[in-house]
């Protein structure tokens, strides 16, 4: 295809792998149900694909698997796509003679019962400037072979406003529906001739045919996602049913085993009963090894398995695999030591190590609870509770808060031990204050395998060259500057007293004493100042960028997270002059928080396999973890950071259109009116944040509880209803209350 295709690959290939897709090559692996309770689970039976080339718009009949590919060569910058087809099972893939022309997409693929494939194919007709296109599209039906049957254009039928194909399926008539998703179905009949369309009033979250071979489509409701009945002789939406699971925000429509349908949403594979308007997870995904994240595609075997296509796509390497899942009776698989990982949410990168310590270790199993996929707060306080109940997980993601808490509680075991047994690790090895960070006592209870730092950063002409500073210095700078000078960047008095709170915590509450400090001359002070920002921010597109404004000397002070050299050295080219990462204010130490750069993990002192899950926590300590490019911040491994610092000092090159080598940007920031582009660093913008990282001497922890006490009370001085004094009693007295209570 043309250059200007690559363009098009950001918005072509998205909605080219939202629908289902294929793979094969193969070994099975006998598998332990991840809870041993339940009756049955589906053993998978992997066959890995030698297809390199991206899969998509997979669809099964009559035994036979047909799915189309795409390909794009960054050197001639031209692409490529095919349909091929291959048995169930098989491991080769045979091109289909279907001409897919230089500008054209394959959208969507369905079959009817005759095994005929129902195509929906776009083409971009492009003038002599590449940056403006037209894109129309066309139905095309061929027989099991490739033989065309009919191609229809669908220019005709389609306006401006909705001239897009999202789904598209065939009942068990053969007659074809077509949706762009937003606000339109099109109804056509087997030889592809419009029959009819039906208005949308809410977007569709999925399209997909029953075992009865009726069209069904996910919409949003009146306060949930609902099923609604096409009706294709009617030409309008019909019967609706509630009930539908939707613990993730999206979902896929399957055609049920025995009947209605099956849900694909998440980490869960759902039956749902029509009649009963109820569904039941038959599959957990990960119960199974498989990452949600990496499917490419579902679907129901005539037999009953389960076939899913993956395609896992990393820095390293690229892998796709067609997995077959057959029933089996959780006697029939072996068990295994079941871990347990509490969590609010999962990050695709645990859910990953979790398949991956599954499939290879013969002696423990994780078995995941996400706490939050139905309602966060509901979700973090049983989990809470769970904790300090005596009923916690093995492993707790402590990522969500409460850390403090924890450890006062005892309810988290001293990690130290585990690395001194350890033949692998040594503590030595490891960023000595991101540990100590999370010690007491010389007790480690929480490991970070990943770091940011939460900082304030100023120019050196107005914070000085000293990392930490105190509250009196910030006002100090403030009122030396021109009246109306921003401090931060859309502050608010909430977000002030919020943020300086959050990373000055150690001042205002000992945990180990229990001693709460609100009632002091800095926390009423904290306040004043908070007071003196606006009560809300009112965004002007107009204004001058963050860049401009500093450069300017209208705002003072950037609020960030560094978790790489890249964003250092993008704020030195922002502030256009020396910087220093001063801190927020505190009584003591730099001010600068180490931030958690993903999970922060501690093992239960209740649990009775504290071994089994110290295997699995150590799998983020690993060298080949900590040099992964599941690693986006700063690692804790010293070696693997010290990697990371040498790759920031190494330049990039690529060669520009007269021949010449030309150094490449590492990256690059756009503010408003500025674009701002860093390229390898120096060796002293290294040994700043080398700095930085052995300077930070805290760890940001939000506690849910006690920030809302002070945020509710504090609205009050900010209403001008109580002074200063009189909020801070109250919340001095209340957070006290609440600290008694959970030391």
């Amino acid at each position: 295809m043309k250059k200007f295709y690559k363009k098009l690959t950001a918005l072509g290939m998205a909605a080219l792998m939202c629908v289902p897709t294929a793979a094969c090559g193969g070994k099975k692996e006998s598998n332990t149900s991840a809870n041993a309770t339940k009756d049955y689970v589906y053993v998978p039976e992997y066959k890995t694909v030698s297809e390199t080339s991206d899969i998509s718009n997979v669809v099964i009949n009559n035994n036979m698997i047909y799915y189309s590919v795409w390909d794009y060569d960054d050197a001639t910058q031209v692409s490529s796509a095919a349909i091929k087809t291959m048995e169930l099972g098989g491991t080769e893939g045979k091109t289909l003679p279907i001409e897919i022309g230089e500008n054209d997409n394959v959208y969507n693929i369905c079959t009817d019962n005759d095994g005929n494939l129902i195509i929906v194919m776009g083409t971009y007709n492009t003038s002599e400037d590449i940056d403006e296109y037209l894109q129309t599209y066309s139905l095309k039906k061929y027989d099991k072979d490739g033989t065309e049957l009919f191609t229809m254009d669908l220019s005709g039928m389609m306006s401006e406003d909705n001239a897009y194909i999202q789904y598209a399926c065939v009942d068990g008539d053969g007659n074809i529906y077509l949706s762009n998703g937003e606000n339109k179905i099109w109804l056509l009949d087997a030889q592809g001739n419009q029959v009819g369309s039906i208005d949308v009033t809410n977007y569709l979250q999925s399209m997909g045919v029953t075992k009865e071979g009726k069209v069904v489509v996910a919409t949003y409701g009146t306060e949930n996602i609902v099923l609604q009945d096409v009706d294709f002789a009617s030409k309008s939406l019909g019967a609706t049913y509630d009930n539908v699971p939707n613990p993730y925000g999206n979902l896929t429509i399957l055609k049920g085993i025995d009947k209605g349908c099956l849900i694909n949403s998440g980490n869960s594979l759902f039956n749902y009963d029509f009649d009963t308007q109820k569904s039941e997870e038959i599959l957990n995904w990960i119960d199974s090894d498989i990452d949600s994240d990496n499917i490419v595609a579902v679907s129901v075997l005539d037999d009953g398995r389960i076939f899913a296509l993956t395609r896992n796509n990393t820095e390293e390497n690229s892998s796709t695999e067609m997995i077959y899942l057959t029933k089996t009776a959780s006697s029939e698989v072996t068990q295994k030591t079941i871990i347990t990982y509490g969590t609010v949410y999962m990050s695709s990168r645990v859910r990953s190590e979790i398949i991956n310590f599954n499939k290879t270790n013969e002696k423990y199993r994780i078995q995941p609870k996400e706490y939050g996929s139905d309602d966060y707060e509901a979700g973090m306080a049983q989990m809470n509770s769970d904790i300090v109940s005596g009923n916690s997980p093995d492993i707790i993601d402590l990522s969500s808060g409460s850390t403090n808490l924890y450890i006062e509680k005892g309810v988290l075991e001293d990690l130290y031990p585990y690395f001194d047994n350890d033949t692998e690790l040594k503590k030595e090895d490891y960023v000595e204050n991101v540990l100590k960070a999370y010690e007491r006592d010389g007790k480690l209870y929480a490991i970070l395998p990943s770091f940011s730092l939460s900082t304030i950063i100023g120019k050196t002409a107005d914070v000085g060259d000293k990392q930490g500073w105190t509250l009196d210095d910030m006002i100090a700078l403030v009122n030396s500057k021109p009246e109306g000078t921003e401090v931060f960047q859309y502050a608010t008095k909430d977000s002030i007293l919020t943020i300086l709170c959050m990373y000055g915590m150690d001042q205002f509450v000992d945990w180990q004493t229990g001693k709460c400090s609100f009632d002091s001359d800095t926390f009423m002070k904290l306040l004043e100042f908070a007071n003196t920002f606006k009560s809300e921010f009112n965004y002007d597109e107009n204004e001058p960028s963050e860049v401009s404004k500093i450069r300017d000397g209208s705002l003072l002070l950037s609020l960030t997270d560094i978790g790489d050299v890249q964003t250092y050295q993008i704020y030195e080219t922002m502030f256009g002059e020396p910087i220093n990462c001063v801190g927020y204010p505190t009584q003591e130490g730099t001010g600068t928080a180490i931030s958690i750069g993903g999970i922060l993990l501690g093992i239960s002192s209740k649990s009775s396999n504290k071994e089994g899950a110290w295997e699995f926590v150590k799998r983020f300590l690993t060298s080949d973890y900590q040099n992964s490019s599941d690693v986006y911040s700063f690692p804790i491994l010293k070696t693997a950071l010290d990697a990371k610092f040498q790759e920031a000092m190494t330049p990039e090159y690529y060669v520009d259109e007269n021949g010449n080598q030309t150094e490449a940007t590492k990256t690059s920031w756009g503010f408003g009116d500025v674009n701002l582009e860093v390229y390898a660093a120096t060796q002293e913008q290294v040994d700043a944040v080398k700095s930085l990282i052995d300077s930070a001497d805290s760890a940001y922890e939000y506690n849910e509880e006690m920030f809302s006490i002070i945020t509710e009370e504090a609205a009050a001085f900010f209403a001008g209803q109580k002074d200063a004094k009189a909020v801070a009693d109250v919340i001095q007295s209340r957070v006290q209350i609440y600290v008694n209570e959970n030391k």
